[in-house]
């Protein structure tokens, strides 16, 4: 089996576990496409967010996905 683009040419950060109570406007949960992708356009709003995995980021579905998602340019 030919090991996922996700494993293979890229170097995944690893992040601390959570400590202690946190506060935040928007909670995450999953760490695969659509959570980084709503925590990166969250960042870009400068909405205060925190996105939780309970194993590793893109280690899941999303390792194996040949899906593909692009950023459309803003028609207004």
């Amino acid at each position: 089996m030919k090991k996922s683009i996700w494993t293979v040419s890229a170097e995944l950060p690893a992040f601390n576990e959570l400590q202690g109570d946190k506060k935040t406007d928007v909670l995450i949960i999953g760490g695969g496409l659509c959570g980084i992708l709503c925590a990166f356009f969250l960042k870009e709003a400068g909405v205060d967010y925190i996105l939780v995995e309970g194993s590793k980021i893109a280690s899941g579905i999303t390792k194996n996905t040949t899906g593909k998602i692009v950023k459309l340019p803003q028609i207004c």
